[in-house]
């Protein structure tokens, strides 16, 4: 059922007049704000006939005969995501990956490609589909990207998957670990890792790397889904909420293109909820979490405290072809351990910092902690900690001058706990690498570079929660919320 905002005239008191001089410089568009909400549909079982389908592809042909400096062209707007070709346009590369950012600078994308894919399509109706790969019914690729004759198609992706015969392994879709977190930078991190990176590495093709990704209109449909597990991991509650008290975070603001070529400026506080602000929904999600940037009464957050317990002494790990092992010795931490794995306050995690390679190694590693050096690596054994694969921060070439290797963690109580029933004094640390599934069974892939890890902990993690938005001299935002168009840079 579509949701509508009935037209009205409505009166904003004193502590509101406030809020308009901070929103003043913002062009409203009562078209837009009036108007019946969008629902994103699942893409799951959607024939090439969709209407969705339909106009998706007559956009991008359309697109595609426009010339790369034009904003409303195919290259163009990939090239805002990341590209590989020459010159230096407005907002070209300026993608958001493993930073705080990672959320709300592709939301903020999406919605633009969005609007202009119904101004090039003539499908006012239009709204972008997800691609759930996380249902076991959908982990191969859908069968309309797979056309040849079609603009969905596109021959350079990786083996197999535009055969049907290729598909992700469970655990390379599994939002689980990112769930678990209540402190939104950790659960960010996560659902980033897995499944977003392992769905790019997995694929490979134009969607392996950053700079390249965005061209498949496959992109598109994979970050629908992953900006709807935002909305899902908020719509848990337990304390789950955005890091409204961090001013850095709330004021960022990019440049996108609307449909008419016109540049715009959006922040974060113009997103925060996607139904309200952005005009659309998700097919069968849950009620939306509402929050407000303007505020003044005080509202917890969550931030995570890891502290190290134990450092592996060794020397950086080296991952290449074939299974790679370390021993940690925990016989000094025993007692420690057995008390974290038994707490409902504190827990364990495996911590692996200074993550980095030349290039895309091209490889899901599943990692495993304490598992026997006769046992099989299987992900549903108590051992797998979960997938590390590096699809742009941590890769030297995709560092635009700025590299910051990458660092990844995993909860470990529950493997660390199986390690202790044996009593065993060292813990094996696993990588085994993986990639997608060739006609349903694993197919170990090559390794196209090496990668260096260059430490490794054992930490002990607690969430914190503080009460923020306190002194800031914020103001409560209306009770009734315009959607409002994000200001043009002047």
């Amino acid at each position: 059922m579509k949701n509508r905002v009935t037209r009205r005239r409505f009166l904003i008191g004193a502590s509101a007049g406030a809020a308009a001089t901070v929103l003043g410089s913002s062009v409203f568009n009562l078209d837009s704000v009036f108007a019946s909400s969008f629902t994103r549909r699942n893409l799951g079982g959607m024939a090439a006939s969709d209407p969705v389908l339909v106009s998706y592809r007559k956009a991008i042909k359309a697109m595609k005969l426009l010339p790369t400096a034009n904003p409303l062209s195919w290259d163009y707007q990939a090239a805002i995501h990341g590209t590989l070709l020459s010159g230096s346009h407005t907002a070209w590369n300026t993608c958001e990956h493993g930073t705080p950012y990672f959320w709300s600078w592709h939301r903020m994308y999406l919605y633009w490609f969005e609007r202009i894919i119904r101004k090039m399509s003539g499908d006012s109706t239009w709204a972008l589909p997800y691609w759930d790969y996380i249902s076991a019914s959908q982990r191969s690729l859908p069968v309309p990207f797979r056309d040849p004759s079609s603009e969905l198609y596109l021959a350079n992706r990786g083996p197999g998957w535009n055969a049907g015969t290729s598909s992700y392994p469970a655990s390379h879709v599994d939002p689980t670990a990112g769930y678990a977190y209540t402190d939104y930078f950790s659960g960010q991190s996560q659902l980033e890792s897995n499944p977003h990176n392992n769905i790019h590495i997995d694929m490979g093709g134009l969607m392996g790397s950053p700079g390249t990704a965005a061209a498949d209109p496959v992109f598109y449909v994979h970050h629908s889904n992953i900006d709807r597990l935002w909305n899902l991991w908020l719509a848990q509650g337990g304390g789950r909420a955005d890091p409204l008290g961090t001013a850095t975070w709330r004021n960022k603001s990019y440049t996108f293109f609307d449909e008419n070529g016109n540049p715009v400026v959006m922040k974060t506080c113009d997103i925060l909820r996607a139904a309200e602000q952005l005009n659309y929904t998700y097919e069968s999600e849950p009620a939306q979490v509402k929050e407000y940037c303007l505020v003044r009464i005080p509202f917890p957050i969550y931030y995570l405290i890891p502290i190290i317990l134990i450092h592996w002494p060794g020397p950086p790990v080296e991952l290449n072809e074939g299974e790679i092992s370390v021993e940690i010795n925990i016989k000094e931490f025993q007692q420690r351990l057995v008390a974290v794995t038994e707490s409902r306050e504190e827990f364990l995690t495996l911590d692996l910092e200074g993550v980095q390679a030349a290039r895309a190694p091209g490889v899901v590693w599943e990692v495993y902690l304490g598992l026997p050096p006769n046992a099989a690596a299987n992900h549903e054994s108590p051992f797998f900690v979960g997938t590390m694969s590096l699809f742009s921060a941590g890769i030297k070439e995709h560092s635009h001058g700025d590299f910051k290797p990458a660092k990844f963690s995993f909860r470990a109580n529950r493997a660390i706990q199986a390690a202790l029933k044996s009593r065993a004094e060292k813990l094996r640390l696993t990588f085994v690498p993986s990639g997608p599934l060739m006609e349903g069974k694993p197919v170990r892939p090559k390794v196209e570079s090496p990668v260096r890890i260059g430490a490794v902990n054992i930490s002990v993690a607690r969430e914190k929660r503080e009460e923020a938005g306190k002194g800031e001299g914020e103001i409560q935002e209306p009770k009734i919320d315009p959607k409002i168009e994000p200001k043009r840079p002047k």
